[in-house]
């Protein structure tokens, strides 16, 4: 039995339960989680079973673990998720089944090929408590970066997506480049970045998914906190198997 303790938000949980898919469906295992609104196929199966029916649990945490010897063990068992497991190696494997299948759903918007979103998260990461407040992992980006990509002359329509529409850089971005600006429900944001034809990431796991998911031309993808593994070598989602990401160093 495969067994999930969901941690953090959307994003973290997207990495979740699509290791606790991979190790069910390798293992043969059912697999308890609870749905991920927006996510139809994010379901449990197989018949549920009691703590005391398993005399050797196994509960794996943090981002890094073997995945190779943890396959190859068939001795049936309960495994339980409780880490992040934010490492693009468990998954490239995987990837037609989790965008097809396991995490599908369907585009609402539409766009023309030459637009871009920009994705950016800031208030509920490094404005909680004070300006000083600052996740390293997390960190917000220079205008220079948003700059770089949007002075290019083949954008039609530029938009931003955001939780917090004041945020100083959205104000700023969105007067300069006369961006237009989408707030709205969680579940419409991430639809309108995978919709999107052009995505530029936020250091966030949330705009990761959304473009990873995405039919995207082409992802802007900064190498910065947590995106960047010489900073976190205990994570790395870096995409190294597809051509349409683009990688911005600073």
């Amino acid at each position: 039995m495969i067994r999930i303790k969901y941690q953090g938000q959307i994003g973290n949980r997207l990495f979740q339960y699509s290791l606790g898919r991979i190790l069910s469906t390798e293992l043969k295992f059912g697999l308890e989680a609870k749905p991920i609104a927006g996510f139809n196929n994010t379901v449990s199966y197989g018949k549920r079973s009691f703590l005391s029916q398993f005399r050797r649990p196994q509960t794996l945490t943090g981002h890094h673990i073997n995945l190779e010897s943890i396959l190859s063990n068939k001795t049936h068992r309960l495994i339980t998720l409780a880490g992040y497991f934010m490492r693009y190696e468990y998954y490239k494997k995987y990837k037609e089944a989790i965008k097809k299948d396991w995490l599908f759903q369907p585009k609402c918007f539409h766009f023309c090929e030459r637009d871009i979103s920009i994705h950016i998260r800031s208030g509920d990461i490094w404005q909680v408590h004070s300006p000083r407040h600052v996740h390293g992992a997390h960190c917000a980006l220079p205008f220079s970066f948003y700059q770089s990509i949007l002075e290019q002359p083949h954008w039609d329509n530029i938009y931003i997506v955001t939780s917090d529409p004041n945020d100083p850089m959205v104000l700023k971005l969105a007067k300069q480049f006369s961006a237009q600006v989408q707030n709205s429900s969680a579940d419409d944001d991430f639809n309108f970045l995978m919709s999107s034809p052009n995505v530029v990431l936020s250091v966030s796991t949330f705009s990761w998914w959304a473009a990873w998911l995405s039919d995207a031309q082409r992802i802007f993808f900064p190498i910065s906190g947590l995106f960047d593994p010489s900073f976190r070598p205990d994570i790395n989602l870096v995409p190294d198997d597809e051509p349409r990401y683009q990688f911005i160093t600073f």
